[in-house]
């Protein structure tokens, strides 16, 4: 046998607040020689000297304490909580605290190395402590009617407890085992009422520690189920119809149809409140109920039945007739019929067994009417699929209101007062024409829902024309032509004056006066003249200022409407009064060749010899010729002259001829 010396260790100490350091000189004796070797694998394995301390628990939860005892007998002591089995003493970490947490579920060595009291021979001891997780258990909770809330937990969440707390919140605290939790759990509360669950994993002793408590949402429970609600049913195309419900809080429920006078539950559900969309032959009556299923599967209360509504509608003459199945749904609850047409409200029904309604306001042929139906019953609205008809009219329209016919940017333009009734939408305006009131009148136009008309082929400055207009309805019926309107062709007849035709651009109504319309040629100023009912016009011949003038006729009815007629430029001719001879003889009488006239803006008189020879010219027009050439009496007989002028409107005349002098 071999005696090995002492051994001295190293023994760090790491305590919370204070530090501590000491260093252990632990004498090891060692009989056997390979007995280092053992020792560097794990130092638990069949220590020498065994040291002495105790575990107040061998299995803990996560993050409770554990608490080492050691006999007085062991001194020097120190621990490490996390051995790892593999590390020498001289390579351990000890610490002198005796109290220490885990942080982490497992199974974990506390060793001990010390110095046995009086024999001064070094001390290894190890215990073994298993850690307990304290994950949460995960839960659902639903509330009830009559009071009562079932829980389910999560099987996958039990862990390793020994037994599991439930909490109701309302003041109950149950224990289960983990066969009771494996199957839902119920209470039934005293009182309705929101309540908040709780559910926390037990370990038994020594561990004697719970988990993290879990915590569900809060819970209503009431005392017993509402009954479910359709509050609307609608008819959405053939073979579609929307219902729209509601039910109470917690409440799913289950969309039952009626299939040969028995309900039989669909596939829809749903909770709270939603529409389901139904798949159906929309042309035949459907009824249906919503039955409310609270969250423990406690079959609850149904709705009242609720069936769709199938319309149609026939076309009549001046009408539409409408016809219906009786609501078939609980009968208590109706309460109208509301008939719609496109869209607005048409009429309404009170008494549930009639099934027909006549509409009769103002159809007209071709237009098209869309009717839904509408029932009220009790909360529910039961709304049809929209059916339209085509109105059927065979009476021809009205005739028209006023025609006026008016002279707008030098066309005929057309003004129609549509029919009172009769009058739908659509329709087309019939535009004939003649040169005269009694015809024969020609088609020359259609206007589509206008009762305007611009006839772009008139021309209104070579003629007078006159129009009929019909009104059409989109069924191609016509009503009787207008009596016939003329614009009013404004033109001259003669050089004294302007003209109009007197046939009435107006009906019915009648011309009762005209106005003459003056616009200056030169200034472009207007005046007007009450013209009575004159159809003529002379201005002032001696007037120099009014060679040229712009007219238009504007012709009032008996009721103030007018119409005007076309722009009409009435011009004269510049007068040029020349003498056959004159007697430069110095009497006073006829001693010059002079021109006169009037609208004379620009004057030249050139005076020729009988050789062609200008003898006289001159640019002033009351410059006359003194028979003289060259300051020389010129010989008697005749001149040749002529005679050029521009007029105020630019036109230039020209006047030439012989004069005679004699002295």
């Amino acid at each position: 046998m071999q005696i090995l010396p002492l051994v001295l260790i190293d023994i760090g100490v790491k305590a919370d607040k204070l530090a501590y350091r000491t260093v252990s000189t632990l004498a090891i004796l060692v009989l056997l020689s390979g007995f280092l070797q053992v020792q560097a694998q794990n130092v638990c394995i069949n220590p020498q000297y065994p040291g002495s301390f105790s575990i107040d628990k061998a299995k803990v939860c996560v993050g409770s304490p554990i608490t080492i005892t050691a006999p007085s007998a062991i001194i020097n002591a120190g621990y490490n909580f996390q051995y790892d089995g593999k590390s020498s003493v001289d390579k351990i970490t000890l610490s002198s605290t005796k109290t220490f947490s885990y942080t982490a579920p497992g199974s974990y060595t506390v060793v001990q190395v010390g110095s046995g009291g009086g024999a001064a021979t070094g001390t290894i001891l190890c215990r073994e402590v298993v850690v307990l997780p304290v994950d949460p258990v995960k839960f659902t909770a639903k509330g009830c009617s009559g009071r009562r809330a079932t829980v389910t937990v999560d099987a996958s969440t039990l862990g390793q407890y020994d037994s599991y707390e439930i909490y109701w919140g309302d003041g109950v605290r149950e224990q289960k085992t983990r066969a009771d939790v494996a199957v839902d759990l119920s209470h039934t509360y005293t009182n309705a009422g929101s309540y908040t669950i709780t559910v926390q994993g037990i370990y038994s002793a020594p561990a004697s520690c719970r988990s993290t408590i879990t915590t569900a949402p809060p819970i209503t429970v009431t005392s017993a189920a509402t009954q479910p609600i359709i509050t609307a049913l609608k008819t959405t195309s053939d073979n579609a119809i929307d219902i729209t419900y509601q039910a109470g809080s917690g409440l799913s429920v289950q969309l039952y149809q009626k299939v040969n006078g028995t309900y039989v539950a669909t596939s829809q559900k749903g909770s709270g409140s939603g529409t389901f969309s139904v798949q159906a032959d929309a042309k035949q009556v459907q009824c249906f109920q919503v039955v409310a299923q609270d969250a423990c599967s406690t079959a609850g209360l149904s709705s009242d039945e609720v069936c769709s509504l199938v319309l149609s509608v026939t076309a009549a003459n001046k009408q539409n007739n409408l016809s219906w199945q009786s609501y078939a749904g609980t009968a208590s609850q109706f309460r109208f019929y509301r008939v719609y047409r496109n869209g607005s409200v048409n009429g309404q029904v009170t008494n549930r067994t009639t099934g027909t309604y006549v509409d009769a306001n103002n159809i007209t042929c071709g237009t098209q009417y869309c009717y839904s139906l509408e029932a009220t019953a009790g909360p529910t609205i039961i709304t049809s699929q929209p059916i339209c008809a085509t109105g059927i009219n065979s009476n021809a329209p009205d005739s028209l209101g006023s025609v006026v016919v008016s002279i707008e940017n030098n066309r005929p333009r057309l003004v129609a007062a549509l029919p009172t009734t009769g009058a739908p939408l659509t329709y087309t305006l019939v535009i004939s024409r003649s040169t005269g009131p009694s015809g024969p009148f020609q088609q020359v136009g259609t206007v589509a829902n206008k009762n305007t008309f611009v006839d772009d082929s008139a021309n209104p400055l070579a003629s007078s024309y006159c129009y009929q207009v019909a009104y059409q309805s989109n069924c191609g019926l016509t009503s009787v032509p207008s009596k016939p309107v003329c614009t009013v062709l404004l033109s001259s007849k003669s050089n004294k004056g302007v003209d109009w035709t007197v046939d009435s651009p107006f009906t019915p109504e009648l011309v009762d006066n005209y106005i003459l319309e003056v616009v200056d040629s030169l200034n472009g100023t207007k005046r007007e003249i009450p013209i009575s009912g004159n159809t003529h016009y002379e201005p002032d011949p001696n007037d120099p200022n009014l060679q040229s003038q712009r007219y238009r006729i504007i012709a009032v009815s008996t009721n103030g409407t007018i119409s005007y007629s076309n722009f009409f430029t009435f011009r004269r001719e510049a007068k040029i009064l020349v003498p056959d001879a004159f007697s430069p003889n110095g009497d006073g009488l006829n001693d010059t060749f002079l021109a006169k006239g009037i609208y004379f803006d620009q004057y030249k008189m050139i005076i020729y010899d009988r050789w062609g020879e200008v003898v006289y010219t001159t640019t002033d027009k009351t410059q006359g010729w003194d028979g003289r050439i060259k300051g020389q009496l010129a010989e008697q007989g005749q001149y040749m002259y002529r005679i050029e002028v521009t007029d105020l409107t630019s036109f230039q005349t020209v006047r030439t001829g012989a004069v005679l002098l004699v002295r």
